[in-house]
């Protein structure tokens, strides 16, 4: 089997952005960390996860594939009552349809609002 690691920058903590192994690109927690300092950016719900989708737009691109190959898609927020809606309108205006299937979970998230794991097909 191959299989092959991708990194853009830095990662806050010992992992690697993705790994791609006969034709699936998985791929690490998608925060809106910034990839060189780490440091959380993007204001709201809204900022946070638009961050987050363009980091895994990136690490999938770099990874031979797009948003447009998604096959499932995972959520974790910080605070799902509140903050549901409108992450789900950036998810729809970033995310191409036919949507891909997606769990969405309330999570405790360390200091930022949102991650989003996916997996997806090379192109």
């Amino acid at each position: 089997m191959d299989i092959q690691t991708i990194t853009l920058g830095n990662t806050v903590a010992a992992y690697s952005h993705a790994t791609v192994a006969n034709g699936v690109v998985f791929t690490s927690g998608c925060t809106p960390h910034h990839p060189d300092t780490g440091v959380v950016q993007g204001k709201g719900i809204e900022g946070q996860t638009r961050l987050s989708l363009q980091l895994l737009e990136n690490i999938l691109k770099k990874a031979g594939s797009d948003l447009n190959h998604l096959l499932q898609v995972q959520v974790f927020l910080n605070d799902i009552d509140n903050d549901y809606a409108a992450f789900d309108a950036v998810y729809k205006s970033m995310i191409p349809a036919p949507y891909p299937p997606r769990a969405t979970v309330g999570a405790r998230l360390p200091g930022y609002s949102i991650e989003v794991v996916a997996r997806a097909a090379t192109v």
